[in-house]
């Protein structure tokens, strides 16, 4: 998973039912810990889900994952967050060099965190102006330009097909810098979608693990009762 927008879920009012697994066997006590962590992690995956757009090509909602990782001393973390961009395989989005993948969530730290003004300084072949386009990104699209008369009245804004965010197009005039402004933390949403998950799921997510904790206690205890004794 990708580093720094995933959720840690770790609560101290478990440390009793913590001290039952110790009393285990670690194999058994990661085996039934892992599995009760990824039930209780439901709630996060779900609201984060609900605070991230569908998007032009669905990556940062294909991205959506959670991981449990144990430990040889019977400790298991849970966290909720996307996939670590462009460890495998994908295939392009749109036509363009954008491709779609599980893994291609190269942007959720944007959208968690903002960025900076953007300001494009290069210029086109083409009457020497500054464009923002995504036609060989994402993939082609057409312009329909404004009609004389739009742009008479000073309507020059210029529409593409298909309409943004499957496309986008933007120009400077002649001689000046293209400014696209700043990328705002949680884009159209307007907050952050991993922060705003986890304040949203986690009393569900904290009651959840002491009830799926419990039961994955009495799992385990009640294998290691039934389990054939080994011989010493």
């Amino acid at each position: 998973m990708s580093s720094g927008i995933d959720i840690k879920v770790e609560f101290p009012d478990l440390r009793d039912i913590q001290q039952g697994f110790r009393n285990l066997r670690p194999s058994l006590a990661r085996k039934h810990m892992g599995a009760a962590i990824r039930r209780s992690l439901d709630p996060g995956l779900e609201a984060l889900r609900g605070n991230v757009a569908k998007g032009p090509t669905g990556n940062l909602r294909r991205a959506i994952t959670s991981k449990v990782k144990t430990y040889k001393s019977g400790n298991a973390v849970g966290l909720v967050g996307f996939v670590a961009a462009g460890s495998g395989k994908s295939k392009s989005a749109a036509g363009g060099r954008v491709k779609a993948g599980k893994d291609r969530a190269f942007h959720a730290g944007f959208l968690e965190f903002g960025t900076r003004e953007r300001v494009i300084k290069t210029s086109s072949m083409r009457g020497g102006a500054s464009i923002a386009s995504s036609f060989k990104s994402l993939g082609k699209f057409t312009i329909k330009q404004a009609s004389k008369r739009q742009q008479a009245a000073g309507f020059v804004r210029v529409t593409t097909n298909p309409k943004y965010p499957r496309a986008f197009f933007k120009k400077a005039k002649k001689g000046e810098v293209l400014n696209l402004g700043e990328m705002p933390i949680g884009g159209s949403f307007g907050q952050p979608p991993v922060k705003t998950a986890y304040l949203e799921s986690i009393s569900q997510m904290r009651s959840g693990l002491r009830l799926e904790m419990i039961k994955a206690l009495q799992n385990a205890i009640k294998e290691t009762l039934t389990a054939p004794q080994r011989k010493k």
